[in-house]
């Protein structure tokens, strides 16, 4: 059997299903190119993109090197050093003050870092760096100008850097310029070594395959058998944490498709199952319009006498509780009753309680007679204190 949407059923389920589309599409347009990372510009060791480094962490790990990514904080980082290189491929997000001392301190201890680019001003305990006159991005080579650890077997390397350390630091060794200044360099502190590359370009993915690029990263790691490598990401914004990883991932957006999906269903289920409710009206038993009410009935009815009759018999039965009389009792026993008492507080009452049936029963009263004698009740009720039970 077929099933009816009424209009707004109809329209709900359109937009569902636009804002499904809608996120869907965004999804893929925002989606990063298939084999790149969301960052490609950052020598990240999970990057296959050609300026990402994962191919420069898989061969360490296959030619035997002790190397693992590393995402906690430099205060976490291995309190025997010695043994241990720390690689800062191009740190993305600045370092504060406690986390530079920290990084201090491990090569004091005997650590030694591998850091490349701008980076390093933030993390190291002295920089020199100074910007080239006519910067071109593009690939140079650079050959060797001194001899050593470092350059050793490789005459020349190819790098893109728009910057050169300066010789402010004599501590620092240059390895490979040209007249512009060194753009591979090295220093000893305490019992650790600290090596600075202008760019992380050398050992990304393309620039592994260049001449003497290889050799170069071989060197300044070091010999696999004593050596433990830390690739840094926390630097990249890499930090540990479950939430930190799944928001780099596509669960997001797919959260926020069954989310949309969820509440278009919420929506739909409640405006067709949900429970029937009554539109809430104004009250019409306010005691004050219930009375207004009643009087307008006996006015249009010409009822006056009703109205006395509903006043007296209420009256007379208060009174007859009050003197403990069976009920209904005649007017000569409420007078004998009342007499008892001390006789009747008010002998207008006494008149009206003894003419009252028979004005009721004629029916002429008018309303004017009708409201004195109704307050006359009231007022006596309320002086003789009959409306309270066992009063």
């Amino acid at each position: 059997m077929r099933v009816s949407l009424e209009a707004g059923d109809r329209t709900l389920l359109m937009v569902a299903g636009f804002l499904l589309v809608g996120t869907t599409v965004a999804g893929f347009l925002l989606m990063p190119p298939e084999g790149e990372s969301a960052s490609s510009s950052i020598p990240s060791s999970y990057s296959t993109a050609s300026d990402g480094a994962k191919a420069a962490f898989l061969l360490l790990d296959e030619m035997g090197y002790d190397v693992r990514r590393w995402t906690n904080p430099p205060d976490q980082l291995p309190g025997p050093a010695r043994g241990t290189l720390l690689v800062l491929a191009d740190p993305a997000l600045p370092a504060t003050g406690e986390e530079r001392r920290q990084i201090e301190q491990f090569v004091r201890r005997g650590g030694r870092v591998l850091i490349t680019g701008m980076g390093a001003a933030t993390l190291l305990p002295s920089t020199d760096f100074k910007p080239v006159a006519d910067p071109d991005f593009g690939w140079h080579d650079f050959p060797a100008r001194l001899p050593g650890p470092v350059s050793q077997q490789a005459t020349s390397i190819s790098m893109k850097a728009s910057h050169r350390w300066g010789s402010k630091y004599p501590d620092y060794v240059a390895y490979y310029g040209n007249d512009g200044g060194a753009v591979v360099a090295a220093s000893r502190l305490g019992k650790g070594e600290i090596i600075w590359w202008a760019a992380a370009s050398p050992l990304t993915n393309y620039g592994l395959t260049r001449s003497g690029n290889l050799k170069l990263f071989l060197n300044c790691v070091g010999n696999p058998k004593e050596i433990h490598v830390l690739w840094d990401e926390y630097f990249h914004g890499m930090r540990a944490g479950l939430w930190d990883y799944l928001g780099r991932t596509p669960i997001p957006w797919a959260v926020a498709q069954m989310g949309v999906l969820f509440l278009a269903l919420i929506l739909t289920y409640s405006r067709r199952s949900g429970p029937i409710a009554a539109p809430q009206g104004e009250s019409r038993l306010s005691p004050l319009e219930f009375v207004e009410t009643v009087g307008d009935l006996y006015e249009r009815k010409r009822a006056a006498a009703g109205a006395v009759e509903v006043a007296f018999n209420r009256f007379r039965f208060l009174l007859e509780r009050r003197l403990g009389l069976a009920s209904p009792a005649s007017f000569e026993s409420l007078d004998r009753a009342m007499a008892a008492r001390g006789g009747w507080p008010d002998l207008e009452l006494r008149e009206t309680i003894r003419k009252c049936p028979e004005a009721v029963k004629s029916g002429h009263v008018s309303d004017k007679q009708a409201m004195a004698i109704i307050q006359l009740f009231h007022d006596f009720t309320r002086r003789l204190r009959l409306g309270r039970v066992g009063g």
